[in-house]
């Protein structure tokens, strides 16, 4: 149903990226850029111990009719740069590459879209700044600053070991109490803020500041606020199980009242896109995320994305 094809985007340094295209007899197609969210998963969505493919079953369903680009983030994969020097400014420098890429490509149209997740939300935000694009799809994570989102994990962390019972919640609540993470997370936001350094070590590992620091110059408020500024098709989807990012979120754009910013919540969808209606946890997230590995993207997404992009005349 499409061919694919790997190729090298030479920007501030070397990306790596899978190109897929629809098989059928058309000259030109609309693209999307997928963008993905922060660790190490690489343009697929995975990384050691953790394959789910993520963001590479998302590209073949949207590869229907679109032409997709997914690609490493520097430093992973086969991408150049050093993973843990670069800024979120750089991040955003390499979308800018891509989509200039996209757009002296032979078979993409004029329309070339921008897809984020998680942190790739506020990649793509500003990313949208620099070139211009179509339109945005931002999932789990639209209008949020990085900021936000670790207090919020921090709180809901303590509320759990709180609710915890028996021997596990005893230990738990020894080694995880308000001063050992909010008063560290605290500490570690004033210690990136207060050096110019890339790098730092943080228990002797390298932890990369400048990419942090550069996060906290940007709040939720600056981020719905650039949303609102970009007038384009926005499209911000977020699970109703997602522990990572609240979905309350999207009441906050929803409440701005722009025409050009639709927001969904989907039931029973979490953090990695897929269907979970068991009890929410950011103690066993990581458990959760690996017994799903195997699972589909949630039918709701794949919905509610295509009427979307039907609306906007991108897909029939």
């Amino acid at each position: 149903m499409y061919k694919q094809e790997n190729v090298l985007i030479q920007g501030e340094t070397t990306i790596a990226a899978t190109i897929t295209t629809p098989d059928q007899e058309r000259s030109s197609f609309p693209a999307i850029v997928l963008i993905g969210g922060t660790g190490g998963l690489d343009r697929d969505g995975n990384g050691t111990g953790f394959k789910s493919n993520l963001y590479k079953d998302l590209a073949e369903w949207l590869t229907i009719q679109f032409i997709t680009l997914r690609y490493d983030k520097r430093g992973i994969g086969k991408s150049g740069g050093n993973r843990h020097s670069v800024g979120l400014t750089g991040l955003v420098d390499d979308v800018s590459a891509v989509v200039r890429y996209l757009k002296s490509h032979d078979h993409v149209s004029q329309d070339v879209l921008l897809l984020g997740h998680s942190e790739g939300c506020i990649v793509a935000t500003l990313a949208a700044e620099r070139e211009s694009v179509s339109g945005l799809i931002l999932l789990s994570g639209a209008g949020v600053a990085l900021k936000t989102s670790m207090q919020e994990q921090a709180h809901a962390l303590l509320d759990e070991v709180k609710r915890t019972k028996g021997i596990k919640g005893k230990l738990l609540r020894f080694s995880l109490n308000e001063k050992s993470v909010v008063g560290k997370q605290q500490k570690l936001f004033e210690r990136v803020t207060a050096t110019d350094q890339d790098t730092m070590r943080i228990q002797l590992m390298k932890f990369p500041a400048k990419w942090l620091r550069e996060h906290l110059a940007h709040t939720d408020v600056s981020l719905r606020e650039r949303l609102v500024r970009l007038n384009i098709p926005t499209f911000a989807l977020t699970g109703d199980r997602d522990v990572q990012t609240a979905v309350e979120h999207l009441d906050e754009l929803d409440a701005l009242h722009v025409k050009h910013i639709e927001v969904q919540k989907i039931k029973d969808m979490d953090h990695m896109l897929k269907h979970f209606d068991g009890e929410m946890s950011i103690l066993d997230v990581k458990k959760q995320y690996r017994s799903q590995l195997s699972e589909p993207l949630h039918p709701e997404l794949h919905h509610q994305l295509h009427e979307w992009l039907k609306r906007h005349d991108w897909a029939s």
